[in-house]
């Protein structure tokens, strides 16, 4: 059976699973929570974080700022 690797998260520095992204070396957090009884996952949850053993990882890529012209009137 196949386990997803272990990753460290941002937020509450625990260390879970890290669930497989399109990104090139990058997994995403998997869903946890801070406390055990809580309704609210931590902020980290999903975030995208590098492999440990990864010899190299892709950055995400900036969204485009696209700027709207004013439509003239000639």
């Amino acid at each position: 059976m196949a386990t997803y690797p272990r990753v460290e998260c941002p937020v509450c520095r625990g260390v879970y699973g890290g669930a497989p992204t399109t990104a090139l070396g990058m997994v995403s957090v998997h869903d946890h929570k801070r406390e055990p009884r809580s309704f609210q996952l931590c902020p980290g949850s999903m975030a995208r974080v590098p492999m440990r053993d990864a010899s190299a990882y892709q950055d995400e890529l900036p969204d485009e700022v696209t700027t709207v012209e004013e439509p003239t009137l000639f």
